[in-house]
Order: C-alpha cells, then sequence, then structure tokens
C-alpha cells in the first residue's frame, strides 16, 4: 500500500480527499527539520511538503519515492535536480494562490501610495491634525509595469486595470498574446519600460544564482517617484540599492512581503523608513488560498500515484 508522507499542517479538506482512498496509508507529522523529513522518507512513497529543506541526500534515502507534491508554487528549498535525475515529478499548486497574492499587491500599492502606516500611527498616538500634512496618491491613470506575466501576474493585472492603470506586461514571449487581448502593453525585457513606470511589481521566481533582477542600475533608470512592490521573492531586489534609492528621493516608496532575509534582522535598515511598506510573506495566506491549497496538492499526489498526473501541475516535466 502507498505511503504518504504529509508534512503539516495541511487544511482539513485536503487531508479529506486522502482519507477517502483506502488505497493509501498516510503518515502525518509537523515540526519536521530534514533530518526528520529525510528519515520519514525512507519508507514513503510520495511526499508533501511545505518548507522545510528536501536535498539530494534525503532523496537518496528514499527508495520508493514516486512523487513530491509542493504546498505552493516556489521550490527553492527542494533539489529539483536530484528529483529529475531519479524521474520523480515535482508538482506545485499552480492558480490556487494566485488570487490571494494578486490581491496583496493591490494592498501593498494601496498602502504605499496612500501612506497608511503612517497614518495609522499618527492616529492612534494622538496626531490627527497630521491628517492635513500627509498626502496620498491616486492609482487612476498610473502605469504600472508588471514583471512576469504568470498567473499571480496575471491576475494583478487585471486587478490593476480595473483601478484605472495603464498596464504594461513583460514575460516570456508565450504570454505576449494574453497580454494583448487584455488591452496591456507588452514588452520583451522589463527594463525598456523603467522610465514610464509608476509602479513596478514583480511576479517571477528567484535567479537560480540568486542574483538580484533590480539593483541600483534598475533605480536610476526608473521614473522619478516611482514604487517598487514586491511579493515574489526576496532575492530579486538588491536591498542596499532600494534603501538608498528610498532614501535619496529617488523612488516613492516600496510594498515588500518578501526580504532577502527571513525573517529581516531587526536592524534592517528598510523597516526603519516611513515610505516603506512590510507584510512577513503572507500574502497567499488567506482561508480559502490554504483550502484550495491542500485541495490540489493531495489530488496532485493521488493523481501521479494513480498515473494521470496533470503536466500542467508538474515542475520538471521532463520526467513525465
Amino acid at each position: 500500500m502507498p505511503r504518504i508522507l504529509i508534512e503539516g499542517p495541511v487544511h482539513e479538506c485536503g487531508l479529506a480527499i486522502l482519507r477517502a482512498r483506502p488505497d493509501v496509508e498516510l503518515d502525518y507529522r509537523e515540526g519536521l527539520n530534514a533530518a526528520a523529513l529525510a528519515e520519514g522518507l525512507e519508507r514513503a512513497d510520495a511526499l508533501i511538503i511545505r518548507l522545510t529543506p528536501l536535498a539530494a541526500e534525503a532523496i537518496k534515502r528514499a527508495p520508493n519515492l514516486k512523487t513530491v507534491a509542493r504546498m505552493g508554487v516556489g521550490y527553492d528549498h527542494i533539489d529539483v535536480a536530484a528529483l529529475t535525475r531519479r524521474g520523480i515529478p515535482l508538482t506545485i499548486v499552480v492558480g490556487a494562490l494566485s488570487a490571494s497574492v494578486a490581491e496583496h499587491t493591490l494592498l501593498l500599492m494601496l498602502g504605499v501610495n496612500r501612506r497608511i502606516a503612517v497614518m495609522d500611527r499618527n492616529t492612534r498616538t494622538g496626531r490627527y491634525a497630521e491628517r492635513f500634512k500627509v498626502f496620498g496618491h491616486e492609482l487612476l491613470g498610473k502605469t504600472v509595469l508588471i514583471v512576469g506575466l504568470g498567473g499571480i501576474g496575471g491576475e494583478a493585472a487585471k486587478r490593476c486595470a480595473a483601478f484605472g492603470m495603464w498596464v504594461i506586461a513583460s514575460g516570456r514571449e508565450a504570454s505576449r498574446k494574453a497580454a494583448e487581448a487584455a488591452g496591456y502593453e507588452f514588452v520583451t525585457d522589463f527594463h525598456a519600460a523603467l522610465p514610464r513606470a509608476d509602479f513596478v511589481s514583480l511576479h517571477l521566481p528567484a535567479r537560480p544564482d540568486g542574483t538580484p533582477l533590480l539593483g541600483k542600475a534598475e533605480f536610476a533608470a526608473m521614473k522619478p517617484g516611482a514604487v517598487v512592490i514586491n511579493t515574489a521573492r526576496g532575492s530579486l531586489i538588491d536591498e542596499a540599492a532600494l534603501y538608498q534609492a528610498l532614501t535619496d528621493g529617488t523612488l516613492l516608496g516600496a510594498g515588500l512581503d518578501v526580504t532577502q532575509d527571513e525573517p529581516p534582522a531587526p536592524d534592517c535598515p528598510l523597516l526603519g523608513l516611513d515610505n516603506v511598506l512590510v507584510t512577513p510573506h503572507n500574502s497567499a495566506l488567506c482561508v480559502e488560498t490554504g483550502e484550495r491549497v491542500a485541495e490540489l496538492c493531495a489530488s496532485n499526489v493521488l493523481a501521479a500515484l494513480d498515473g494521470r498526473l496533470d503536466p500542467v501541475y508538474v515542475v520538471n516535466g521532463s520526467v513525465l
């Protein structure tokens, strides 16, 4: 009987799908570290994984492992090459996070542009009259550059357009038709659009070598007073260069759900700036998202074990 190792917590609706299958055995565990995960894999045919690192050495210790299902869309902590060498598919929950992360993108845009954190603090601390000194900006009529027009970037673009923003999208050439059909401007190289964008929003994976996508040169090329939004990966931004651009007046502000170090160090310079809005990498953590992720992840595991896996959810499609 196939044994599924589950790194919890997992929403009950996902567990219900797995429990409904009498032909599989569940090994549910919470609080796993890398060593405990490797130990559990020794008897596992399938793995549902959250955030514990999955290294090549652990994969070697799993002779029966047939599939790995990630409860999310990022997989920086998983040795995909090691899985591919073994012919083991890695699935992600394509589309399950898109709505919540896209909404969070707009939340950060609005929060930075309307200076919500500053106004909240002033109201709570008796500085009510300072409402006449703190002015925000509308989104209406502004230009947003969506860097990475995938599932999340596409949903963010829709919401920006609904706010009356002009959308410039960049991404793979395959996304050009979708962008143009939606009425967006499409650019192959996002650098070309930096001087025109009031907002630059990142929606793509970390670079394989960990180097930033936005650094000193990119910030210097941006429109004066632009806002940077990052709900993707902290490594995409050179934080020292971002701090400089935020303090010398090059940029109006930044909204960050991700940072280079997570959690950021208490003395991280960005945390001391009023024009930075920071959230703790939780843009996808909504109740509805948790349900969708659990259901899709459970379905991916069972589909893989049944030999009917949909390639759209597979990261290393060559194994199929």
